[in-house]
């Protein structure tokens, strides 16, 4: 029995790298859309909780016997955004 042409949907292995890459960029894109605009709405108590947390993940990032560079890039991205509201 053969299915209709509309319900194939191709295996992962033949989507293209460009497309995967597309796929992440789109998503990446939206959810910074929003998190930007949820944290326009947050209160200046708020906003100065996010700052420290993110220096504090900074920090840690930092340590000199250890550094941890995903933990440098998060607080960066945290930082991109809180600079947005002030």
């Amino acid at each position: 029995m053969l299915l209709p042409l509309l319900s194939y949907s191709p295996p992962m292995d033949d989507t293209s790298s460009a497309d995967r890459i597309r796929d992440l960029e789109a998503r990446l894109v939206a959810h910074g859309i929003v998190l930007k605009t949820i944290a326009r709405l947050l209160s200046d108590s708020a906003i100065a909780e996010l700052k420290a947390a993110a220096q504090g993940i900074d920090d840690a990032g930092m340590q000199e016997s250890n550094p941890d560079l995903h933990m440098r890039r998060v607080a960066a991205e945290m930082w991109s955004i809180l600079e947005m509201v002030g």
